[in-house]
């Protein structure tokens, strides 16, 4: 009991340190060994209980800050999140039963695919991808672009293999020389790839120079009535200073407008009359709504381009809302429409948006460009939606040849996940080859080259605004036309391995009946 809770404990805390705000994503290489071993002698049942609740420590060390943005979304996380680990503990186990060593061919691509099961449905929350632990070692990660972040994972996964095998195998001097070699190509063959990757172009065009505001607005005080003259002049008074620097592009945060922006005409005639007067485009944050019928109407966290001398706004509407927080999955179906109001009725922070449904870029005539030049085509990503993979690439896809993330990291507090939340970005920028400006309400904002290099990361809870420059990604990458093919591939192996394991398990239970 003591050594299983040891090894369950010590799983957790690696995981804990081999993510960001931690450089130590080496950690990340081993970190599953002691996991391996819990799982050594089990029994499936004892198995996934032990499974559960390495799940359920991982949760609490890697994703304690849920609390910090709502309390029934942390009570969700840590009971729903430990499932995949659970059900993974009892395929291990019955897949090492069934084919001994060989097994672990298999489990890579099993591991693999409870990952991308997390990324699907509206109870998507893929945060703790094992990938996303290496977000600072570059010259690891640039085949990204091939096979996204879950590629990433698949490396990192094997890397544990190789390392238990070594272990496990220490005294058989065949077998741990050839996992040492395997191990050791695993690691020089995508560093030598990312040193050539990092020193090779990959964006052009004009640069395009980006004005990001971190108003630093806490998130409690700015929704209070009254409030709203004094957000928008904060706003304001740091654009004017930044406009000095001459931007094409001024960007706000997530809800820098906290209002439904197209049905305030006195702050939209404000709006565009100060964009006017700058001659600069501005992005910003806000609210957006659409009637579903005379009496109802669903409404949007929203990010709208103001371009000088055009009444028309154009929007994108967050397409990926945070389960628990801002919305309530399957919030329409038994019984989560009686658990929507319950949870409204406690006052535990939790929203009712509906997700958008349009991949929109925006379409940015750069100031100073002329008539005849063509606009920047880029799109913006509004804070959680920049967890996602598959939906930055359909971004891409679209023809976006830069990405803006919108963001409001202060409801994270002092904890881990700002520096996480940030370095996604890093991912985002490879898989797709494009460059990224992050602007946050308050910490991290950065700007992310092609290659996932960040420059002028502001500090949390401090008011910043930075200028920098960006050139237009150049080429589509395989990940951006092909999606997560790694994720879908390894589904099909993992489902025909176990299909193969379950018929050669009733064959040989035949067999046993046939000899009694």
């Amino acid at each position: 009991m003591k050594r299983n809770l040891l090894l369950s404990l010590a799983t957790a805390i690696l995981m804990a340190l081999a993510f960001p705000p931690f450089r130590t994503g080496f950690i990340g290489w081993f970190a599953l060994l002691p996991f391996f071993l819990l799982l050594e002698d089990k029994k499936p049942g004892e198995g996934m209980r032990w499974s559960y609740l390495t799940g359920l420590f991982t949760c609490i060390t890697t994703l304690y800050w849920i609390a910090h943005v709502t309390q029934a979304g942390f009570i969700a996380a840590i009971l729903i999140i430990p499932l995949s680990l659970t059900l993974y503990g009892l395929l291990h186990i019955l897949l090492l039963r069934r084919y001994g060593c060989r097994a672990w061919l298999l489990l890579p691509f099993l591991w693999l695919t409870m990952e991308y099961v997390q990324s699907l449905s509206e109870t998507a929350f893929p945060w703790n991808y094992l990938g996303y632990t290496q977000s600072y070692y570059l010259p690891f990660i640039q085949f990204a672009e091939y096979t996204g972040v879950l590629g990433v994972s698949l490396w990192v996964f094997v890397l544990n293999v190789l390392v238990w095998l070594t272990v496990r195998e220490f005294t058989v001097r065949r077998s741990r020389q050839r996992a040492l070699l395997v191990l050791a190509l695993l690691i020089l063959l995508p560093a030598l790839h990312g040193l050539i990757m990092l020193n090779r172009p990959q964006a052009g065009g004009r640069a395009v120079t980006f004005a990001l505001l971190q108003g630093n607005v806490d998130p409690f005080e700015k929704w209070e009535a009254g409030s709203t003259d004094k957000n928008v002049a904060l706003y304001e008074e740091m654009s004017r200073a930044a406009a000095a620097g001459k931007p094409d592009l001024i960007v706000w945060p997530e809800t820098a407008m906290p209002f439904f922006l197209s049905n305030e005409p006195r702050y939209l005639r404000r709006l565009h009359a100060f964009v006017d007067s700058l001659q600069i485009p501005l992005l910003t944050g806000g609210l957006d709504y659409q009637f579903t019928n005379d009496t109802s109407y669903t409404y949007y966290n929203a990010a709208f381009l103001v371009e000088p001398g055009s009444k028309f706004l154009t929007a994108y509407r967050k397409m990926r809302l945070v389960p628990g927080s801002e919305r309530i999955p399957f919030r329409d179906h038994f019984p989560f429409n009686y658990l929507k109001e319950w949870l409204s009725d406690l006052a535990l922070g939790v929203g009712d948006y509906t997700p958008g449904e349009e991949y929109t870029v925006f379409q940015v005539r750069l100031a100073g460009a002329g008539e005849e030049a063509l606009p920047v085509r880029l799109s913006t990503p509004i804070c959680f939606d920049s967890v996602f993979p598959d939906l930055n690439r359909r971004f891409a896809a679209a023809g976006a040849a830069m990405l803006c993330i919108i963001t409001n990291d202060a409801w994270f507090g002092r904890t881990s996940a700002p520096a996480q939340h940030a370095q996604f970005a890093v991912f985002r920028a490879i898989e797709n080859r494009i460059p990224i400006a992050r602007c946050a309400n308050t910490g991290i904002s950065c700007f992310v080259d092609a290659c996932g290099r960040v420059t002028q990361r502001t500090p949390i809870f401090r008011q910043a605004a930075i200028t920098g420059q960006l050139h237009p990604g150049i080429r589509t990458t395989f990940y951006t036309r092909h999606g997560d093919w790694l994720a879908r591939l390894c589904a099909v192996i993992s489902a025909a391995g176990l299909a193969a394991a379950g018929i050669s398990r009733l064959r040989s239970g035949r067999k046993d009946d046939h000899t009694l």
